[in-house]
């Protein structure tokens, strides 16, 4: 994985001045020349991981939760819906975002407004959620307590949305970690997984067993990810890019950068 550290191979990110592509017979997939490089372009990674999520959550006409409605949780929503969900519930607290969200027509929750989050969840779907897919990870909302112990490398960052997947799921329901986590937890809420028989899966998503089928669907016309994209700028502009999209300035929910601009 490019970027990702020694941890997964050391290569040097996709965005570095120089890219050294490993397995080069098996890793690049030809694109038809039919298809514009912005329909394409997101299967690098948030197109495969959102599919991946919904894929390997076992949904069928169930109750999905997804939180957060950023560019990976936007995509879980649409596949969950492409897949045949009953219900979508979208949380997030960035009010642009929710009204991205509803253009999909799904409910959407804002987690600020609540007390318990995961509590108003279960009351509202009758016992909890079928499916809970966690595309926050570690940049969630963190507690004083968390902000303390990311900083002195105790916890690897947020558990906030874990928190709230622990609650708003039912008994014998699935929970999905596509969001990136650190290394260690501080009161992970495992007790609470164990005792009602909650399935986890989580993972790093093995992104070329899903690009062909999804390249396919961008082909036909039955998936378009495009509608996600708020901000083209040139690649002389890439610091101010990451500045918009990480301060979410300008309602910012992805950014592409184009050389030819």
């Amino acid at each position: 994985m490019f970027g990702y550290s020694n941890t997964y191979g050391g290569y040097d990110g996709g965005q570095a001045e120089y890219l050294r592509v490993p397995y080069s017979n098996v890793g690049p997939t030809i694109v038809p020349e039919e298809l514009s490089d912005e329909q394409v372009l997101f299967l690098t990674d948030i197109l495969p991981t959102s599919y991946w999520g919904i894929d390997i959550s076992g949904m069928k006409d169930d109750t999905v939760v997804i939180l957060g409605c950023g560019p990976v949780g936007l995509l879980s929503i649409k596949w969950a819906a492409f897949m045949g969900a009953k219900r979508i519930i979208a949380v997030d607290n960035v009010d642009y975002r929710l009204k991205h969200a509803r253009l999909y027509g799904v409910e959407t929750i804002n987690f600020e407004e609540y007390d318990n989050t995961g509590e108003h969840i279960k009351e509202i779907t009758h016992g909890g959620a079928d499916v809970v897919i966690d595309c926050v990870g570690m940049d969630g909302k963190k507690s004083t307590i968390e902000k303390v112990e990311t900083v002195l490398k105790l916890q690897g960052g947020s558990k906030s949305a874990i928190e709230i997947a622990s609650q708003s799921v039912r008994k014998g329901g699935t929970v999905v970690l596509v969001g990136v986590y650190g290394s260690k937890y501080n009161m992970f809420p495992l007790g609470d997984f164990f005792s009602r028989n909650i399935t986890l899966k989580m993972g790093q998503c093995p992104a070329h067993a899903y690009v062909d089928r999804i390249m396919n669907l961008i082909k036909s016309d039955k998936f378009d990810a495009t509608d996600i994209i708020t901000h083209r700028l040139p690649l002389s502009k890439g610091k101010q890019a990451y500045e918009i999209f990480d301060k979410k300035i300008d309602n910012c929910i992805k950014v592409i950068l184009k050389p030819g601009l």
